[in-house]
């Protein structure tokens, strides 16, 4: 239980960290989702406070972690860590989502208080028409032979030696990686995981895809510098992607052969790949959003950073939602944050957000099947 409640603090720390850097990291001309032009000291003072919220309400909803390896009760123990890391994460989202619209509130009160010239400074968008075509990522094709062959070997091997499959095949460990439930072995027992991998497939080229055709905003203070700085950080998210696709399924196809052939026996091989990945996503995007920023921008002079972006408040509600009926792209860059997001005024949008719930539907269903 120790060990669960030590990892699960460290993530809410990591939550915290992430999300309260969120503002350092996006772009700079859209700050908290307000287009302001150049660098201000209330601008950066507001950022840091935010950073400060976020990591202190992350440390404070941690801290109980601890206190619940005192229960007596093992399995209430189980139980309770279980409901509150769950709420306390949703928690914590909400909190920093109003955290985040106090801010923005903070920032467009501060614009309205400028001189009337300059709250209309901000009016330059800059585009590469070129940029797509220059742009060398992933394609769908390496990402989906890559991940068809890890599901596909795992499960060959399981029924090349069905035979050795014990008759009970756990499918759900404790904090303790003491198995808790088991499902009796069947075909239909031994597809659920590798079902389940299948069904993740689309999901990750589909985040590949948004990375790379995504609409591009560029510095209009050196649009060349910023089109190379940008697809630099397109082709390093797009690879990363790819990593974290090959990891993930990697994982699970490990943990599909664990759960057929290890007996419940080497519990510290689970807990090592756990770690690795772990180790793994997390580092790995900590690393590129601390070098590249929001569309590689920190790689540009700082004084790139706060060029004059187009005050477009109706069309991102929040500053993170985007809804233009007039851009016929479905996927562009985030204002506030690190990747894209969608267009919600395109249908095509819409059958992306359909595609995503259906998965998940679909995921709980086969899950609920096995019990």
């Amino acid at each position: 239980m120790w060990v669960f409640s030590i990892l699960m603090f460290f993530i809410f720390i990591i939550m915290g960290i992430t999300t309260g850097l969120t503002p350092l990291f996006s772009r700079q001309a859209t700050p908290f989702g307000v287009a302001v032009a150049g660098k201000h000291t209330f601008v950066e003072k507001q950022k840091k406070r935010f950073a400060l919220w976020n990591v202190s309400a992350s440390v404070v909803l941690g801290l109980p972690l601890f206190l619940i390896p005192f229960m007596e009760d093992a399995e209430r123990a189980e139980w309770a860590s279980a409901i509150y890391v769950t709420a306390g994460m949703g928690v914590f989202l909400f909190f920093s989502f109003i955290l985040y619209l106090k801010f923005r509130s903070n920032i467009l009160k501060w614009k309205q208080s400028l001189p009337e010239v300059e709250q209309k400074k901000a009016k330059r968008v800059v585009v590469d028409m070129n940029y797509h075509q220059k742009l060398k990522a992933k394609s769908h094709a390496t990402f989906f032979i890559w991940q068809l062959a890890i599901i596909l070997i795992p499960v060959i091997l399981a029924f090349a030696f069905y035979d050795r499959i014990p008759e009970e095949i756990p499918i759900h460990w404790d904090s303790q990686f003491e198995v808790t439930r088991t499902i009796s072995k069947s075909i239909w027992g031994i597809l659920a995981l590798p079902g389940i991998q299948v069904l993740m497939i689309p999901v990750f080229n589909y985040s590949n895809h948004a990375i790379v055709r995504s609409k591009q905003r560029l510095s209009p203070l050196d649009p060349k510098e910023a089109s190379e700085k940008s697809r630099r950080f397109r082709e390093a998210w797009s690879n990363f992607t790819f990593g974290i696709t090959i990891a993930t399924q990697l994982l699970l196809s490990s943990l599909f052969l664990y759960s057929l052939f290890s007996q419940a026996r080497f519990n510290w091989f689970l807990i090592t790949v756990i770690i690795l990945y772990l180790l793994f996503t997390v580092g790995g995007t900590l690393y590129l959003t601390l070098k590249y920023g929001q569309a590689g921008e920190k790689l540009l002079e700082e004084e790139e950073q706060y060029y004059e972006d187009p005050d477009e408040e109706s069309q991102w509600v929040y500053g993170i939602f985007y809804y233009n009926k007039e851009d016929p792209s479905v996927f562009v860059e985030k204002r506030f944050g690190i990747g894209s997001t969608l267009n919600l005024a395109r249908w095509q949008s819409w059958l992306v957000v359909v595609g995503i719930v259906l998965f998940i539907v679909l995921t709980i269903v086969w899950s609920i099947t096995l019990t």
